[in-house]
């Protein structure tokens, strides 16, 4: 069954550019990250096919593909619920991302410190983009590209091969920190923000210990 351009319904209009799984994928990433599905929501295969004029095997592969991201939990009897990762997931992801990104640093820290943070720097603009429009989905992406930039400094590309595979957790990840700590957007950007301001000092060390905080502290972002 293809989406009929011009009918009714918040998905279908965006069906169009992308494969409709990865298009209703994408649209119930978003809406779980910014909360419009909060935890414990259910997601019922057949109003799902129905809102968006798609088969209920195109919604089964995309709901797989956020069961693969730990955004939902297939409980007994088949029933599906929009979930949290747990405390010590966010721990453990959190730990493999530092260990990945600090491991090279200094090693590329007189060469590739000025640009890496010029570039990390777009990336947080970007991220304060879409805070400002209330986009958890954004800040993920935006996230991921500046983290990226980090791991891709150390010249490793194996190193960044293993982290990417971390990438499916983040936006869980994200909207699990964020709704365990009571914080905003505003200040998982300002987070960003001090990372950043460490990495602009010519000791890696300094960056290093930053990165450690930003990902290891309660307070993560």
């Amino acid at each position: 069954m293809s989406p009929i351009p011009g009918q009714e319904g918040r998905g279908r209009n965006i069906l169009r550019h992308r494969s409709l799984p990865e298009s209703v994928h994408e649209i119930l990433r978003s809406r779980i990250l910014n909360n419009e599905l909060p935890a414990g929501t259910p997601l019922i295969e057949l109003n799902l096919a129905d809102e968006f004029g798609v088969s209920r095997t195109t919604v089964r592969a995309a709901l797989r593909e956020l069961q693969a991201e730990r955004l939902i939990e297939v409980q007994p009897r088949r029933q599906t619920i929009v979930t949290r990762i747990s405390a010590e997931d966010v721990t453990e992801a959190c730990y493999a991302r530092y260990v990945l990104e600090s491991v090279g640093l200094a090693d590329v820290w007189e060469t590739a410190r000025t640009a890496l943070v010029a570039d990390m720097t777009e990336a947080v603009r970007v991220m304060g983009l879409a805070a400002d429009k209330g986009d958890l989905a954004g800040i993920v992406e935006a996230d991921i590209d500046l983290h990226r930039l980090i791991v891709q400094a150390s010249g490793h590309p194996r190193l960044v091969e293993m982290w990417s595979t971390l990438n499916g957790q983040m936006g869980a990840l994200m909207r699990s920190s964020l709704d365990r700590q009571g914080i905003d957007m505003a200040e998982a950007v300002l987070r960003h923000t001090k990372l950043i301001n460490a990495f602009r000092r010519k000791d890696p060390g300094v960056a290093k210990a930053a990165l450690h905080d930003h990902y290891l502290k309660p307070s993560h972002g």
